[in-house]
């Protein structure tokens, strides 16, 4: 049996409205996105922005003027002029001009050449040695002429002791110039020189 016109009209009406119903709040974002938008950029943002704005140009504008003042106050002030300061002589330059004229020079006196043999080889190698004393005694020359014998004496004595490790190692120079300075401050006595120099060293 066929239902009533009355009852297919109100099912109609009824699935058109919820229809409706569920859509409006699609509807409705729709419609106020917009409109919320621009609310917030006209009434929200554009005022932050603009008084940020203004702060910004005041403290640039405060900036401007401190350095302004600045400017001015460092043109009042007249550098120094470098023509009304007469360079002062330099009194250490005169000093030691003529510290120079008044100081001893130093001189060196050579011993005759040592020639011993070295230790541990059985006389196969020889150690040569050139010798010399170094100081600004004025009776230096005479000094070292009286008493050359007994130097050398005590730098073949020396001289004598080392091996050819000795000899060979790094710094070995240095350390028999010291030994030799020692040896001849015993023979001379202090004040006499100053250094030992060794301008050879050889093996042969």
């Amino acid at each position: 049996m066929a239902a009533p016109a009355s009852d297919r009209n109100d099912g109609q009406k009824a699935a058109s409205s919820g229809g409706i119903k569920a859509m409006l709040p699609l509807i409705l974002n729709i419609v106020l996105l917009p409109v919320m938008a621009f609310a917030m950029t006209q009434y929200v943002l554009l005022p932050r922005l603009n008084s940020a704005a203004a702060a910004t140009a005041a403290v640039e504008g405060g900036h401007e003027n401190d350095t302004a003042n600045s400017g001015d106050a460092s043109h009042g002030d007249k550098p120094a002029d470098p023509s009304n300061h007469s360079p002062t002589p330099s009194k250490g330059g005169n000093s030691s001009e003529g510290g120079g004229h008044g100081a001893s020079t130093e001189k060196t006196e050579m011993l005759d050449p040592v020639t011993v043999n070295v230790a541990g080889t059985m006389g196969s190698r020889l150690l040569m040695a050139k010798i010399g004393i170094r100081g600004n005694n004025p009776k230096l020359e005479d000094i070292v002429k009286a008493r050359g014998p007994d130097l050398r004496d005590a730098a073949s004595s020396l001289l004598y002791t080392k091996t050819l490790m000795d000899i060979e190692r790094q710094g070995a120079r240095i350390t028999i110039k010291a030994e030799l300075k020692n040896a001849f401050l015993r023979v001379l006595g202090p004040g006499v020189f100053t250094e030992v120099v060794m301008p050879d060293l050889a093996i042969q």
